[in-house]
């Protein structure tokens, strides 16, 4: 017998990244004194912040996989320290970047703010990404205003007339093939 109690890859994972000592020392303020520490300090801590939301989230989204029926809403609102929305929100965003639907290195450290962007459809999401609004440091206010645009229909006219000149050009390009097929079937009589 080898003395070692065999252990699942979570109840691993935990017992290595939580020694409560190493957890302090790395959770403890250090005195910083130039601009640049702390910018890149408090960068650092809001990268691993985002990374743990989507890591949240993907474990949100297993967790309704594979829970029974009713337990995983039992779960959100009885044991863990956020309700429905938030546990809502954290799985659309992990949904949206592990389907690529959302290009992870663009988006901001915000759930709150990729969650905005994860609502919006393909087509909003590509004039979305015209508008230069899939970016690290876009917020939360400018993908309101844009989704509030979108409503007003001023960029959906703008959208369905992209789609529409779109459209023309991809039957000029058929027209051309359609009259070379002719053309070469003229050559062959």
């Amino acid at each position: 017998m080898s003395g070692f109690k065999q252990v699942s890859k979570a109840q691993a994972r935990r017992h290595i990244a939580v020694d409560e000592r190493i957890e302090r020392m790395a959770e403890a303020t250090v005195d910083l004194v130039r601009r640049e520490e702390f910018v890149q300090e408090i960068s650092t801590l809001w990268r691993s912040a985002q990374e743990k939301f989507l890591l949240i989230g993907r474990y949100l989204v297993q967790a309704r996989l594979r829970l029974p029926h009713g337990e995983f809403q039992a779960m959100v609102e009885n044991e863990l320290p956020f309700g429905y929305q938030v546990a809502y929100q954290l799985r659309m965003v992990a949904e949206a970047v592990d389907s690529g639907r959302l290009p992870g290195s663009k988006l901001p450290p915000s759930y709150a703010t990729v969650y905005q962007l994860a609502t919006l459809t393909s087509e909003q999401l590509r004039l979305a990404d015209q508008r230069n609004l899939i970016r690290p440091d876009v917020t939360r206010p400018e993908i309101v205003r844009f989704k509030r645009d979108l409503r007003n229909k001023s960029i959906d006219h703008i959208s369905r007339r992209e789609a529409l000149e779109a459209e023309r050009q991809r039957l000029r390009e058929r027209l051309i093939a359609v009259e070379a097929e002719l053309a070469s079937l003229d050559d062959q009589d």
